[in-house]
């Protein structure tokens, strides 16, 4: 048998090893533990160095990524009307599944909504176009066009934000070294006119400082292998996963200037959240003492004796798994200069890698008697990350078992399949767990807890249980000891974010405790991934609590750079541009059209002439499309015609042998 040459071939095998097992070999009775291999990423599989298979090029890996955050979409029209597409299609009798999925998804929400190539895959799936893009037009009416559909090429798209690692640069460099990128660049990125003018303008984040706020364009030329991220100038670090630090830096006072003490990552690698921390007590020890905060990094002190007098903080950054362990090692090496090593540097803080468990952590050790704070980001779900593939990948596969189970019930509970709802309340029970851990520390005052998760079993129930349970324990202390008892306390440093915790009694709190915690939303206008943060303080600490401010935190820190604040514009150009406008108009008129009994045909035909100028391209792909589909349907009557006529022939012949 040949080798397989669809255009397809790689996309649909990547797309296979992440689908679970029993979707590939329609095998129903395997054990759920042979699904674990759906749990690697993408990115790691597609860029396995261990692997010997060439990693994939950026085509084939946009396709992927495309093709599984429309997963969800695909599924649906395939399980509609008592799964009849599936079916009609012979879904479960193929074993490349992936390959299938990747047609689908060209078909109905690529670029050029065809597929290329041929097969009897495509044959399959061609033989049911019509009924396909009936479901898939019916589907964009009920509920809009999918995110990763092709409507603009982009899908989910954030800003791309920049923090500046000041232990090793300064946010002046740093811009000037953007400034420098955004010119080098700007021939060679093409995007919309409007993105075009705003590429050379940098925002300063509104609530995290030292982050910096660019274009999502620029994620095309600033990205892992850009000399200004492998030097650990800088960081690429989403704007939700910065919070985690900033509470646990400027939650109890919003100015910074921290007591010196120790701290522990409890859940540390890669390393960011660890390596933000140090910079963030780096600065606010710096304040305390009453230095310049935006120092020179590179000059050496002439009197070196000031550096020894210096108050040191050390994190202690907790790993136990091996491989990541040496993740963050190289990290922290990397951003995190430590004096020891370099006594010239200039630096107050030093991380500390750990390999080992939190959980088997010793409170009472005494190498952790000047630990204060702890900051526990621990494993979860990491359902608020809407622009990862992954997590389309997993809500597919948690709305098929759910079709399974209870037939497509829309109450998102029900709609979670059994092994996933399994799965969080194992997260869950290992997150209060070491929740609770953490609040045993006897000299700890401040913990932030927070997850990538926007799940209330992962977050509230999380937080609410550990608070009574811990509460209830030391309600037994003695007066001596008055004070110990734990509470939520809104941060300082994000007084003026607006997205709260879910209210409603999860995990026995209150309407006030759930409005002390942090929620982010990527799907509702945040523009960041989903993310939760809970801080916790000693009752005793409240003497010294910073009161409500009307000062923007971020805001405040960021005055020393002489860049404007980011206030969504790059969230205004996108939905200004002629080319979204236009889209966006076709597909209102196209959902009004349709609910009103208009033919397709008669849409498309109608969308290619309406087209803008800025649509021009778009529209000669449409008119190029339907000249084919045309030609086809031609070809396709000719051949008819043929066999039709060859059957008569056939027929008269027969006739005048049964004469004879």
């Amino acid at each position: 048998m040949s080798k397989n040459t669809s255009p397809y071939h790689e996309a649909g095998w990547l797309l296979n090893e992440l689908l679970p097992t029993d979707s590939n070999n329609g095998n129903k009775n395997e054990p759920s533990s042979s699904n674990q291999k759906q749990r690697r990423g993408l990115k790691s599989l597609a860029f396995d160095t261990k692997s010997n298979k060439k990693a994939p090029n950026k085509a084939t890996y946009a396709t992927v990524c495309k093709t599984m955050q429309n997963l969800p979409v695909i599924n649906s029209i395939l399980n509609a009307n008592g799964k009849e597409m599936r079916k009609a299609i012979g879904f479960d009798s193929v074993r490349n599944k992936g390959l299938v999925y990747v047609m689908l998804y060209e078909l109905l929400f690529g670029k050029y909504k065809s597929i290329r190539g041929g097969g009897k895959i495509k044959r399959m799936i061609i033989k049911q176009e019509k009924e396909l893009r009936k479901g898939a037009d019916d589907y964009i009416a009920k509920h809009g066009l999918p995110l990763g559909a092709d409507r603009d090429s982009k899908g989910v798209h954030f800003p791309r934000y920049v923090r500046v690692n000041v232990l090793r640069s300064s946010a002046e460099d740093v811009i000037q070294l953007l400034d420098e990128g955004f010119s080098a660049n700007s021939g060679k990125t093409k995007g919309d006119p409007v993105e075009e003018s705003a590429r050379t303008t940098i925002f300063a984040d509104a609530h995290v400082p030292d982050l910096l706020v660019l274009p999502p364009s620029a994620s095309s030329w600033l990205h892992q292998s850009h000399e200004a991220v492998k030097s650990g100038k800088i960081v690429l670090q989403d704007k939700s996963s910065c919070f985690s630090a900033l509470v646990m830096a400027r939650g109890h006072s919003n100015d910074g200037a921290l007591a010196r003490c120790d701290y522990i990552d409890a859940c540390s690698a890669p390393g960011n959240k660890t390596s933000h921390l140090a910079a963030l007590v780096h600065a606010s020890i710096l304040q305390r003492c009453g230095h310049d905060e935006n120092f020179n990094h590179t000059t050496p002190k002439k009197k070196k004796k000031n550096n020894q007098d210096k108050p040191k903080s050390t994190i202690f950054a907790f790993e136990r798994s091996s491989t990541r362990f040496k993740i963050l090692q190289s990290r922290m090496d990397l951003l995190c200069p430590s004096s020891n090593k370099n006594p010239n540097a200039s630096v107050t803080v030093s991380v500390e890698p750990t390999h080992g468990d939190f959980l088997k952590c010793n409170p009472n050790d005494p190498k952790y008697a000047n630990v204060r704070a702890i900051l526990l980001d621990p494993s979860c779900s990491g359902s608020g990350i809407v622009n990862s593939p992954d997590r389309w990948m997993e809500e597919t596969n948690d709305s098929e078992s759910a079709t399974n189970i209870d037939g497509g019930s829309n109450n998102e509970n029900n709609n979670m399949s059994e092994e996933k709802k399994k799965r969080i309340q194992s997260l869950s029970n290992f997150q209060l767990l070491a929740l609770k851990h953490a609040m045993s520390f006897p000299n700890v005052d401040r913990i932030v807890y927070s997850t990538c998760s926007v799940h209330d079993e992962e977050n509230e129930v999380v937080v609410g249980k550990a608070l009574a349970e811990a509460n209830s324990n030391s309600s037994t202390d003695t007066v001596e000891e008055e004070g110990k008892e734990w509470e939520l306390v809104s941060p300082a440093c994000l007084q003026h974010w607006p997205r709260r915790g879910n209210e409603g009694g999860l995990g026995g709190l209150t309407s006030n405790q759930a409005s002390c915690l942090i929620r982010c939303d990527g799907l509702d206008g945040d523009e960041t991934n989903g993310f939760f943060v809970s801080y916790f303080e000693r009752k005793r600490m409240s003497a010294t609590r910073e009161p409500p401010s009307n000062d923007l935190g971020g805001v405040r820190a960021n005055q020393r750079v002489d860049i404007p604040v980011y206030n969504g514009e790059f969230l205004i150009t996108r939905s200004k541009s002629k080319a979204d406008t236009s889209s966006d108009r076709i597909e209102d008129e196209t959902v009004k059209a349709l609910e009103n009994g208009s033919s397709l045909n008669n849409l498309r035909k109608k969308a290619i002439e309406s087209a803008s100028d800025s649509n021009k391209s778009e529209a000669k792909s449409a008119k190029k499309r339907a000249k084919k589909l045309a030609w086809k349907k031609k070809q396709a009557q000719l051949k008819a015609q043929r066999l039709k006529e060859k059957h008569e022939k056939k027929n008269d012949t027969s006739v005048v042998v049964q004469k004879d």
